[in-house]
């Protein structure tokens, strides 16, 4: 269980609320609403399968319900180190009806930097899956298990049968939707999520998030982009990262549509573009490059994309040039942000491309400037 932060002053709520910045909701109220809304529309697709938004919310209950079998409780953290899969939007969504934490972590840590982040945020259960990039998760955590007494429970999103190791699939398969009774309300300023920095400089670094400081840095990248139902995103970017798990929470916001990949191929992204009808993807440099240099560009194009967002880095002005020649119908939006603070920074799709091309365009609203003489 984390230690709560101390909370903004009353002043900074109501000004926060009266700007519009902060409001009431918190991800279980979209998820509902958008399952009750149109139960049957599609909400993700990863390399596994499909889900619609009715079923996501039937998921996320039942694992909520799973869960609190095993006795997690409100306040206990459970940490998530899995792939770009249907699992993870799943997992992270059910904690909030029993008032869990969640911490997402990169899937590239390994033993080090788990068993740091495990220890210090006190996680009670552990979520991944058997095997990633040639690497095995479950025989990490199994070396890891005896020096962390807290961990109690550890759950695999793929079938296994692994004395220790509970399946997700059949504890969702096998486990009713949680009761109303049993639901937990959590505070739109209760915190949610944790999150950690790459730990370049030394161990990997805390920060905190609430249900109102992620929606309405999704809300506010949605109104600025223009983001709607009618968008079917691409995420490749890594869910256990920020950015990565930003897009899935832009999505359901917005009732739209998004396919996840585990890895970026620039062929395979091509295609995918053309087959499932991609219209906003969000993207470091180095991919746009690989796209287009890549032989397929030819034959499969971009036709139907509306936005290419880049970030991360730099992106090279020849860079920008030569997608926007490639791709004249789609806007590249340039951005800025933190970890611990959302997105600072973009350009428009109403910039002049001219004037804004290598720039991170102007602060979002809410970002407050300081100068110093």
């Amino acid at each position: 269980m984390i230690e709560a932060p101390r909370p903004p002053s009353a002043e900074t709520i109501a000004e926060y609320r009266r700007q519009g910045w902060w409001g009431d909701r918190t991800f279980a109220d979209i998820l509902q609403a958008r399952a009750e809304a149109t139960p049957d529309r599609e909400a993700i697709a990863d390399e596994h399968r499909r889900i619609s938004y009715g079923s996501l919310w039937s998921e996320v209950k039942r694992f909520a319900e799973f869960l609190r079998r095993q006795g997690v409780r409100r306040g206990d953290v459970v940490t998530l180190q899995l792939p770009n899969r249907i699992e993870f939007p799943v997992v992270f969504f059910a904690l909030e009806l029993i008032g869990a934490v969640a911490n997402k972590i990169s899937v590239d840590f390994r033993a080090v930097e788990v068993e740091y982040i495990l220890r210090f945020s006190n996680s009670k259960a552990y979520v991944c899956a058997r095997e990633f990039k040639g690497f095995d998760f479950l025989a990490m955590i199994e070396s890891l298990r005896p020096g962390l007494p807290g961990l109690a429970l550890v759950v695999c999103v793929d079938d296994v049968d692994r004395p220790g190791v509970a399946s997700f699939a059949k504890g969702v398969g096998s486990t009713p939707e949680i009761a109303a009774a049993d639901r937990v309300r959590m505070s739109p300023l209760e915190v949610m999520r944790m999150c950690f920095t790459s730990g370049t400089t030394g161990n990997p670094k805390g920060v905190l998030h609430c249900f109102n400081t992620t929606l309405w840095a999704a809300e506010l990248f949605n109104r600025e982009l223009g983001v709607t139902e009618n968008d079917v995103m691409l995420g490749f970017l890594p869910v256990g990262l920020n950015w990565g798990y930003l897009n899935l929470v832009q999505s359901a916001m917005a009732g739209s549509r998004i396919v996840l990949i585990e890895r970026f191929n620039a062929a395979a992204v091509l295609k995918l573009i053309a087959t499932e009808g991609i219209t906003y993807i969000p993207t470091p440099p180095a991919a746009i490059v690989a796209l287009l240099n890549a032989p397929e560009l030819a034959t499969h194009g971009m036709a139907t994309l509306r936005l290419m967002i880049t970030g991360g880095a730099s992106a090279a002005v020849e860079t920008i040039k030569a997608f926007q020649e490639a791709v004249p119908k789609a806007r590249l939006i340039e951005l800025y942000g933190m970890l611990e603070t959302g997105f600072h920074s973009i350009t428009r799709p109403t910039d002049d491309p001219l004037k804004v091309n290598g720039t991170v365009g102007r602060c979002m609203p809410s970002i407050e400037s300081t100068s110093t003489s």
